[in-house]
């Protein structure tokens, strides 16, 4: 009768080194584009609901800014919790699928569904602010929840595919390209369809429209990521290292998490730089449409701008990532997004420009798109492959892999971006005087200087605090070179130990397969 402990021992070891031997192997072009694929879909849902939102809310249906910004920013509280939740269930999370993929297949419906229905207000709503308000809240909670669901679990799944240095960020930069891909055509698409005629984007049905087509394409596109890599993912189920779940578990696990110090930096980075981020994407329509004057048909164009600067990016950031530092890159990023985003706005404020029927304005606004996603992407490719870097640095530090946790990270910014810039853009435009519903060239020339402050210098000042916390990560390709070493003679340390004490592996590879549901 053989030992079960021991037994227990061997099948846990034998399924570890099964996984190192999976993580070793280099991925192929199919698995890299079933990944980044997949960001398209939650990068639609960001953009359109970032440009589309306050535009729609505010300047078609009358809502007040302020309450628009506060209902984006309740579903932030929301998010505080649900984010770290959502990353430490799935990492501990035992099925046929692997970890992540259950989450993947739950969030694709609900998620599409509900940014159909924030769009879609019952019209006996469009006459009351509280309602509106409710209305709105209620579902980007709800939209916010099942995008967790989603993106947590598929970000903490590229960080498993590989622990390659330059792989990893590879593959992050397949998911950066696949996000552009998504956000960019989201704005075309939308600016497209609302700038069909003089007044169609004064239409509440117009949003309803883009609503369900926006939604139906992200639930689709989750699907087809998901069944495309969940082989894959399957293979990387068994993580032996970690407890189950409960609170008070998931509180040392966040506790561990945050004590690392380049965790750290990289999280507040993340906060101060998604107000930034946040504030100008929200905006960016106002300013286009009332302080630029472009019409709305072609504002949709200049997004177009956007693909250039990601494909760059694509090509050079895993060079760049070597031959300097991620850390480098991220500063570098970050700098070239507030110069672009407060130089144009700055030379107009100054009266350095010329009037905005020169067809220069046209040209200008291109290339500060370029250049500022030029930065921004190189920024977040950088992010989330140091994220990458930070989880095997805290697995050499407290024995423990815990992706999820460390890419809930992620997640949330996105919703700092949303919530904080909802909140900064709502309070803003009522604090100007931003009325609701106005007209292009309707607005006094003091409330088009406000939004002009707003959208370039001050938003601009969050960025530069990011630029201070970046500076201060330190895991470079030497030092990430060293944690992969000491992980691997650690391993193999403890197979040598203990591989006295254990059953032959022939007696437990016939193992049952582990039920579905937490560890």
């Amino acid at each position: 009768m053989h030992d079960t402990s021991s037994q227990e021992g061997w099948q846990r070891r034998w399924h570890w080194t099964g996984q190192e031997a999976r993580l070793k192997k280099k991925l192929n072009i199919g698995t890299k584009l079933g990944y980044g694929v997949g960001a398209s879909a939650e990068a639609s849902l960001n953009i359109a609901f970032n440009v589309f939102n306050l535009i729609f809310y505010n300047n078609v249906l009358g809502l007040s800014g302020k309450l628009c910004g506060l209902a984006v920013f309740i579903a932030l509280v929301f998010d505080a919790v649900s984010d770290p939740l959502v990353g430490a269930v799935s990492d501990r999370w035992r099925s046929r699928l692997g970890r992540r993929h259950p989450f993947l297949y739950l969030s694709a419906v609900p998620y599409g569904l509900c940014f159909f229905l924030i769009y879609a207000p019952p019209g006996f709503l469009h006459g009351s602010q509280v309602a509106l308000f409710l209305w709105l809240t209620i579902l980007t909670v709800l939209l916010r929840t099942f995008q967790t669901f989603y993106h947590v679990p598929h970000l903490a799944l590229g960080a498993e595919l590989t622990t390659d240095y330059r792989e990893r960020s590879v593959l992050m930069a397949y998911n950066s390209i696949f996000g552009m891909v998504g956000g960019v055509s989201a704005t075309v698409l939308g600016f497209a369809y609302l700038g069909r005629g003089k007044d169609h984007v004064a239409e509440p049905g117009a949003y309803a429209t883009l609503g369900i087509g926006f939604g139906i394409f992200a639930a689709v596109v989750i699907l087809i990521s998901a069944v495309s890599t969940v082989r894959r993912g399957a293979a990387l189920s068994a993580v032996p290292d970690l407890p189950n779940f409960d609170v008070g578990e998931f509180v040392r696990d966040a506790k561990a998490c945050l004590r690392n110090k380049n965790y750290q930096m990289l999280l507040l980075g993340l906060l101060m730089i998604g107000p930034f981020i946040g504030t100008r994407e929200t905006l960016s329509t106002y300013l286009l449409r009332f302080f630029w004057e472009v019409p709305t048909a072609k504002i949709g164009r200049i997004s177009l701008a956007v693909i250039p600067a990601f494909f760059i990016m694509f090509v050079l950031a895993p060079r760049l990532h070597v031959r300097f530092s991620k850390r480098a890159v991220m500063l570098g990023g970050i700098a070239l997004t507030v110069v672009a985003a407060s130089g144009p706005i700055t030379l107009r404020l100054l009266g350095v420009l010329p009037d905005n029927s020169d067809p220069l304005i046209y040209r200008i606004l291109l290339l500060e798109r370029f250049l500022f996603y030029l930065g921004f992407s190189s920024f977040v490719m950088s992010v989330m492959s140091a994220l990458g870097d930070v989880a095997d640095e805290h697995e050499l530090d407290v024995g423990r892999r815990q992706e999820g946790m460390f890419y809930s990270a992620r997640s949330f910014f996105g919703k700092v971006t949303q919530g904080g810039g909802h909140l900064l853009a709502g309070f803003a435009i009522d604090l100007i005087g931003f009325q609701p519903k106005a007209k292009v060239g309707e607005i006094p020339e003091s409330v088009l200087i406000g939004l002009g402050i707003v959208d370039g210098p001050l938003a601009g000042a969050f960025g530069l605090a990011a630029m201070v916390l970046y500076g201060r990560y330190r895991i470079d390709r030497e030092r990430h070179a060293r944690i992969r070493a000491e992980l691997a003679a650690r391993s193999a340390a403890k197979e040598t130990q203990q591989g006295a004490h254990t059953a032959p592996a022939e007696e437990v590879r016939l193992e049952a397969t582990p039920a579905e549901g937490p560890g």
